[in-house]
């Protein structure tokens, strides 16, 4: 009898061992190293970490199913600098934190809840979707999360965090919506006030005054024979938390208010096609002018920005890839500077780029890429008391000048000719 109950003491104890040990194959670890050498317009040789859906990351993620359709899952996910071994956050942006997804979550027969940290619906929509082509400098993403022709002023959050994210997946057709608690969408600062003694993050959520964040976005794709074909759409109203103390009781200084994407791809045998579209409204006008903190250079009111983008990609064998792709971001901006002084701006270039790619394994891409950013149009008008200011004016030099001597700073690293050759592993 005591044998016996000792055997099942074992079998209940190597039971037990085993269980844990299904529970620890749902968690893994997986990432990415991508690094290339680029030449970027007047900048010399670098050796740099790749962005966007291409950056370089380290993560765990981890499922437990509950039965009955239920399932407990979880997202950690930094990105990090492997050319030289760094983090990408905090203040200093070399910190290491769980900086592009932090979540837990409950699938159900009907859709994934998660809440924390994650993309935002643009990116879920086109990034998720798998529209457009290239990467590394070849990568246009425009109007909706940044790229060669961005300028200083980001538009379109890409991540969204103390939010509630709602998923579902049936056949072909995707879809999801998420909505972030009032003041608290994206902590991160935006450059608006870069260089300055504002240029630092705040919680602002659960702040007087503050809004949610809110979007969705739907997409189908399908197949006919050898036909392949697939659509998008998404719309998200950032309502960015204030990035500085002096704005506690207002939203966005440069964010996105409303923005849309629409987007349709289609394959026929070794050759795809896509296009896209998006459009951001940016609106300012509740925040205090320029002249209320001298550290700031200049104040933008209100701006549109509208993007373009179409690519072609060619799979010359299983292993191996050609794309050419061609992006326009147009971009209208009005200033008030202080209470004499107001401006317009306009801000337009094209990109084209062509790339290749070799997969050496299913994990392991060479890749180069070409890239030449042109028609570029950099522009700003002022007035002061309804008077036109003309650009020898120390007025304007000191207003619209700065504007466009920034944009340019930006712009002269950008424009022209660009090229990358890099390498690039996940696990």
């Amino acid at each position: 009898m005591k044998k016996n109950l000792i055997t099942l003491s074992i079998l209940s104890v190597m039971g037990t061992a085993s269980t844990l040990a299904v529970a620890a194959t749902n968690v893994e670890l997986y990432g990415t190293v991508n690094v290339a050498f680029e030449k970027r317009g007047d900048s010399k040789i670098t050796l740099q970490p790749q962005d966007y859906q291409y950056a370089s990351k380290f993560g765990i993620k981890g499922r437990e199913d509950l039965g009955n359709g239920y399932a407990a899952i979880f997202r950690l996910e930094a990105q990090i600098n492997p050319d030289v071994g760094s983090g990408t956050y905090g203040s200093t942006g070399t910190e290491f934190g769980f900086n592009r997804e932090s979540w837990v979550g409950l699938i159900t027969p009907v859709g994934a809840v998660r809440v924390g940290r994650s993309t935002a619906p643009l990116v879920n929509m086109w990034i998720g979707g798998g529209f457009g082509a290239g990467r590394g400098i070849g990568e246009f993403t425009g109007g909706l999360v940044g790229a060669g022709l961005r300028t200083i002023h980001p538009e379109v959050a890409s991540r969204w965090s103390n939010a509630l994210f709602y998923d579902v997946k049936k056949g072909g057709f995707a879809a999801g919506a998420a909505i972030t608690t009032k003041g608290s969408q994206s902590p991160v600062p935006t450059g608006f006030f870069a260089g300055s003694a504002l240029d630092t993050s705040i919680d602002n959520e659960g702040k007087p005054d503050t809004k949610s964040a809110w979007g969705a976005y739907a997409r189908y794709e399908g197949t006919m024979g050898r036909h392949g074909y697939k659509v998008g759409a998404a719309y998200q109203k950032d309502n960015g938390g204030s990035y500085s103390s002096a704005f506690t009781s207002n939203n966005a200084p440069a964010e996105g208010k409303d923005a849309y994407a629409l987007a349709a791809a289609y394959s026929y045998g070794p050759v795809g096609l896509s296009v896209g579209y998006a459009k951001a409204e940016i609106d300012n006008s509740n925040l205090p002018l320029a002249n209320a903190v001298p550290a700031i250079p200049y104040a933008l009111r209100t701006g549109t920005s509208k993007t373009l983008f179409a690519a072609i990609d060619y799979k010359i064998t299983p292993k191996d890839k050609v794309y050419f792709s061609y992006g326009n971001y147009k971009r209208n901006n009005t200033y008030q500077f202080n209470p004499a002084i107001s401006g317009a701006g306009e801000i337009e270039g094209t990109q084209y780029s062509i790339g290749y790619e070799h997969a050496l394994s299913k994990r392991t891409v060479v890749y180069l890429n070409a890239r030449k950013v042109g028609n570029i149009i950099n522009e700003c008008s002022a007035s002061m008391m309804g008077a036109t200011l003309p650009s020898a004016h120390p007025a304007y030099t000191a207003t619209c000048g700065a504007a466009k001597a920034r944009v340019d700073a930006v712009l002269n690293t950008e424009k022209d000719y660009s090229y990358d050759i890099g390498l690039s592993h996940s696990f």
